[in-house]
């Protein structure tokens, strides 16, 4: 589970690395630029949800939604419609 793009990013590339892709293998499968990848796995924040999703299901993986614990969230990473 992740709850941050950087999260996030620190998943794809331990999963890409499990897999035995390089960053152009797994960019070239998703349909996605190197430096998008590269910007992915570093944590970048403004990044397309769509090629995120790709790049995980190239790697076998897709998305479930997990209820979270909200008052445990810090106040910034808070929906408004949740509290």
């Amino acid at each position: 589970m992740f709850r941050t793009p950087r999260e996030a990013g620190i998943l794809l590339r331990g999963l890409r690395e499990e897999a035995h892709l390089s960053q152009a293998a797994l960019a070239a499968q998703a349909h996605v630029s190197l430096r998008w990848l590269v910007n992915v796995e570093n944590g970048k924040p403004s990044v397309d949800m769509s090629k995120v999703m790709d790049c995980f299901q190239v790697l076998g993986y897709g998305f479930d939604l997990v209820r979270i614990d909200v008052a445990r969230l810090p106040r910034l990473a808070r929906h408004p419609g949740l509290e």
